[in-house]
This record gives C-alpha cells, structure tokens and sequence, in this order.
C-alpha cells in the first residue's frame, strides 16, 4: 500500500513537471533556436540522468548488441520528437502543444493496430473524438470556421511529434523490460542530444546563449533539468511502483498543468473552443486507453 501510495504522489509531480516545460520553452524559444534549444537541454539531462545513476548506483553499461537499438531508439525518440517538439512549439500557443500531444496515447492504438492486436470500437471511437477535440482547439472559436493552412502548420508539427514519442515508447519496451528504463532513457537521452546538436549547429550559433538575460537562461536550465531529467527518473520509479497503465493515467494531467500554467503565468489566453477542445481531446485519450488496457487482457 505504502509504495502504490508513494508511486502516486511521485506520477502526481511527474506530470506537473512535464507540463511545466510548454510556457517555460515559449519564452525561451522567442530569443532561441528551436533545433539547439531542444539538443543542448537534453544533453544537460543527458548529463542529469547519468549522475543521478551514478548516485543511486544503477548498472547503466550497454552490450554490443544494444548499441544499434539505443540508436535507433534516440533518433526517434530524442532527435526526432525534440526536433519537432521545439519547431512546433515556436508557433503556437504552448497550451495548444500541451494538449495536441496527448494525442500520443491515440498514435499508440493505431501502432498496435498496425503491429496485430485487436483494438475493440470504443477505441476507435476514442481516436475519433480525440482529433476531432484537436480539430477544436486550433480552430479556437465556437462559432465559426478559421483554420487555415498557417494554423495547421504547428499542430502538423506537434503530432508529428506525438507519433515520435508514441513509436518510441513502444519500441523501447521490451529493453525498459530487459535494461531496466533509467538506463535506457539515459542512452537514448544522451545519443540523441548528441545526434541532433551537430544539425543544429549547421545552422544556428552557441552565440545565441549570449541572447538569454538572467531570467530566460533560469528557464533553459530549469526545462532540461526538471521536465526532462528530474521527471525522467519520476517515470522510471512510477513504473516500478504502478505499472504502465496507471503511470498513463497520470499522463493526462500533463495538459492541465501545460495550460493551467501557460494562462495563470504567460499570459496564453484560455479561450472556451481551447477549454472544450482539451477536454474532447482528454475524453478521447481515456476512451482509448482503456480499449488498448481491455485489449491487452483479451488473449489472441
């Protein structure tokens, strides 16, 4: 009872961090790069999760024959979902980003689809209700039709980057299994800051750190250390301690306090298309995470 009770006060505070990180990153990416905003925090929880391992004296040494999976496994998860993750939220509001990448959880059912596994209708009608609260929240009005192709240019981004984060988390599984996920998110943390700092580096100066006063180089630091690196070792404990389907449960409150924060400290208004939009996003994601949890028990 003690370590349910313990995972979910852990998976609570997880989730705020990993919201926080949208309004912190909005002000940072107005003086900033996206490509090096997104390489150089990672490498700074890159740098974060490998001490924390070193401390709590957890085996982080990889076999030959992981190399090539962590690589893999960092090109998508870390350079591609990061890459898109800064792009997309250096054009939108961040509450719009916090709540198109729930969708994650309805990129994940159609991967299962895809990989065999019968996914029943209230799953499919979840995906259904999940895009449609997308299609709501950047349309951002309840009374007429205003998405244009400019509109749809970061939200296209930002579920590129949920598809990202979504085949990582599935493909990684079986080595969070096998590895254990500290170690894991470690390498993949590590490899994939590395692969895309130099890409970044093509076309954007170091010189743009010279950009950040006192205040904005506090909300570079505070986002690779907190949302990536401190929540990182929170997700690895709340699986430990609860199992993947209640450490999903959690994940949808990472919207709420994505948006909460963005509209009581950054001015990003909360308009009522975004509020009806989020919560038809959030109704859709539960839909669909219990069908993928129904699945799942449902021998094949």
């Amino acid at each position: 009872m003690k370590k349910r009770f313990t995972g979910d006060a852990i998976m609570f505070g997880t989730a705020m961090l990993l919201g926080s990180s949208y309004p912190f990153a909005k002000d940072v990416l107005a003086v900033m790069s996206p490509l090096l905003y997104s390489a150089s925090r990672y490498l700074v929880a890159a740098a974060f999760l490998f001490a924390a391992a070193a401390l709590m004296r957890k085996p982080v040494a990889l076999a030959r024959r992981d190399w090539l999976p962590m690589i893999v496994l960092s090109l998508v998860g870390v350079a591609l979902f990061q890459a898109s993750w800064g792009l997309a939220m250096a054009r939108t509001p961040p509450s719009v980003g916090s709540i198109v990448m729930t969708t994650t959880t309805a990129f994940s059912a159609i991967l299962a689809w895809f990989a065999g596994r019968r996914l029943p209708a209230l799953g499919w009608l979840g995906i259904v209700i999940a895009f449609a609260g997308v299609v709501v929240v950047v349309n951002n009005s309840l009374t007429r039709f205003t998405i244009s192709f400019g509109s749809l240019d970061g939200t296209l981004i930002w579920m590129l980057s949920a598809f990202a984060w979504a085949l990582y988390v599935e493909r990684s599984a079986p080595y969070n299994l096998r590895l254990g996920a500290l170690p894991v998110i470690a390498w993949t943390t590590l490899i994939g800051s590395l692969i895309l700092l130099p890409i970044a580096l093509l076309f954007d100066s170091p010189s743009e750190f010279a950009r950040l006063d006192d205040r904005l180089l506090g909300f570079w630091l505070y986002t690779a250390i907190f949302p990536v690196g401190v929540a990182f070792l929170g997700l690895t404990a709340g699986l430990e301690r609860l199992g993947v389907s209640r450490v999903m449960v959690y994940m949808y409150l990472i919207p709420v306090a994505g948006v909460g924060l963005s509209a009581a400290f950054f001015g990003d208004p909360l308009t009522p298309a975004r509020v009806l939009g989020g919560l038809l996003v959030l109704l859709g994601v539960i839909l669909t995470r219990v069908a993928l949890d129904r699945a799942a028990r449902v021998p094949v």
